[in-house]
């Protein structure tokens, strides 16, 4: 008699041998232990009967029983399952041979090894219940992902399925995972409505489901309840120490948990003026809930963000960064994400090398499945001139996240510091397919076709990249280079004038008058930027737009002092 698979389908019910657990729907029914053995040994045979003596081997092996424990737990079957809908019971009796199991069994697919949570979906049009449901998905992702068992897609890579009606099985498929959360709410005066349901991409039936009906202050425990179900369709077995960190709450507060969901909802469209909202709505929670770590990582990012888009002064920047990441970091030293704020200040604001390397990994060992710790990783090893460490890091980073735009981006950039630009070319087109709308890919694809000298094609992409960054003003820059190179003179200095940008990104400002072919100038203004801690400088040693300088006195002992050996 074959080992039964470890899961089994029939009617409504859903049989777990490993458990030894009995589901119909959503609803875990109580079956003890041996009698689930003994129903996982009859549909495995489906059809057939099963004597008596082959029975009590496999359900009480090495031991000596009764006949009458078979017919007691048979019973037992018979009043937990009820009848098929033709009338039938699902267990016969063949006189004087055994039982035979009369439905219709199917194997389900092995245990999903991969994971996304999609955002939940509001059944109305209110832009904070979108919010919410991006929050709902995003506390998923972090609680099964803090599990270390299955990989689950970040929440970046599932943010573009937030708001649009979607099949979660095809979305499953595009995210190329095993299974998918998919999740819809409805608030009603002061009650919430939840249906949640886990989905193979295979076209199988839900591996679990769920209803709830709860007043909204018992969202929290709603989510629990969530993610104990989904790790337990997932995981034979958590530690307790995952059971810890599965069922761990990063605050009680749930409006500053509101708050905190609004900040991650628009600090994914990453223009500057959502930045902004996003920096708001972070300052929100933190003030609602003092104790509560995250929206204090949330504005170290926007900080360090808002420098790279000429937001705000980097030296002011670097202070407000420094101040939440330490924040963050005090109230809750093992989340990742202050880490990869820390490394990026230990970065950005002294040059340090080694300690930002040291905060990365330690944010790679906090959160080993996660795919941000690994990207940035990756970047800063390339910045290291350590291609080969970067490559690896890089491609684990793709493994986690296939789809992510950033690790996309990322990839091409270790193809242009490598002065690989035809392969460059192919992984920005790849960038770009991801989202078309989002100007990252623009600005790849532009960057690759500039370093390969088709300059009038570089002008278009850098234009459509500005035109989506609603007002991150360091690509009118970019932009101004692309003219300068396609030797439109006049219309780049008219965009390097009105950038305004000139003074808070001297690098970038630097960029622009070495391809008007004012070397004197470009290095003036590359002095300023070290002198002042504009964040671009840390490419200095790698930037293949700065390649004719290379070899100069002024250009080298600048690398020097930034990058030392």
């Amino acid at each position: 008699m074959p080992d039964p698979p470890a899961i089994l389908e029939f009617g409504p019910y859903r049989l777990d041998a490993r458990r030894r657990l009995v589901w119909k729907g959503e609803t875990l029914l109580e079956v003890p232990p041996k009698a689930a053995e003994l129903l996982a040994a009859l549909a495995a045979e489906a059809g057939e009967v099963v004597s008596k003596e082959e029975l009590l081997r496999r359900v009480w092996p090495d031991t000596f029983v009764e006949e009458a424990n078979l017919s007691v737990n048979v019973s037992i079957l018979r009043k937990a399952l009820g009848e098929q809908p033709d009338g039938r019971a699902w267990i016969q009796t063949v006189a004087r041979r055994g039982y035979r199991f009369l439905g219709a069994a199917r194997a389900q697919a092995k245990a999903p090894r991969t994971l996304a949570v999609l955002p939940f979906r509001s059944l109305g049009t209110d832009e904070a219940d979108d919010a919410l449901g991006l929050g709902m998905a995003d506390a998923l992702i972090t609680r099964l992902a803090a599990t270390g068992r299955v990989p689950v897609r970040p929440t970046g890579t599932i943010r573009r399925f937030a708001s649009a009606d979607v099949d979660p099985v095809e979305a499953g498929r595009q995210l190329g995972v095993d299974a998918v959360v998919d999740g819809r709410l409805q608030r009603s005066g002061s009650r919430l409505r939840l249906t949640v349901q886990l989905v193979p991409t295979d076209g199988g039936a839900p591996l679990w489901a769920g209803r709830f009906d709860e007043e909204f202050t018992h969202l929290f425990a709603v989510e629990d309840t969530v993610a104990e179900r989904v790790a337990a369709a997932l995981v034979a077995e958590l530690s307790t120490e995952e059971r810890r960190r599965l069922g761990r709450r990063q605050t009680e507060n749930l409006e500053a948990y509101e708050a905190y969901c609004r900040g991650r909802f628009f600090w994914g469209r990453f223009s500057r003026p959502w930045v902004e909202k996003a920096m708001r709505c972070f300052y929100e929670a933190a003030a609602l809930d003092p104790r509560y770590a995250l929206p204090h990582a949330g504005l170290a990012d926007a900080f360090l963000v808002a420098a790279f888009a000429g937001a705000l002064p980097p030296r002011e920047a670097w202070t407000l960064a420094a101040e939440s990441s330490r924040q963050a970091l005090a109230l809750d030293d093992g989340i990742p994400e202050p880490r990869v704020s820390s490394g990026f200040l230990h970065l950005l604001q002294d040059w340090n090398w080694d300690g930002a390397e040291r905060e990365l990994r330690r944010a790679v060992e906090l959160a080993a499945e996660s795919t941000a710790p690994h990207q940035w990783l990756g970047l800063l090893l390339d910045l290291r001139g350590r291609r080969d460490e970067a490559a690896a890091v890089l491609r684990r980073a793709a493994e986690l996240d296939p789809l992510s735009m950033v690790v996309s981006a990322l990839g091409g950039l270790h193809h242009a510091f490598a002065g690989d630009h035809e392969a460059e070319l192919v992984q920005a087109r790849r960038t770009l397919e991801l989202d078309p709308h989002q100007f990252l890919g623009h600005w790849a694809l532009g960057s690759a076709y500039q370093n390969l000298g088709r300059h009038d094609e570089a002008v278009e992409e850098h234009r459509r990249a500005l035109e989506l960054a609603e007002g991150t003003g360091f690509l009118r820059l970019v932009l101004a280079r692309s003219l300068a190179l396609a030797g439109r003179e006049e219309e780049a200095r008219t965009a390097l004038a009105s950038s305004g940008l000139s003074e808070t990104s001297p690098y970038q400002a630097a960029t622009v008058h070495l391809a008007l072919r004012e070397t004197g100038r470009a290095l003036e203004l590359l002095a300023a930027a070290a002198d002042e801690r504009d964040p671009w400088v840390v490419i200095l040693a790698v930037d293949p737009i700065l390649r004719p300088l290379r070899g100069r006195a002024g250009y080298e002992d600048l690398v020097a002092r930034i990058r030392p050996t």
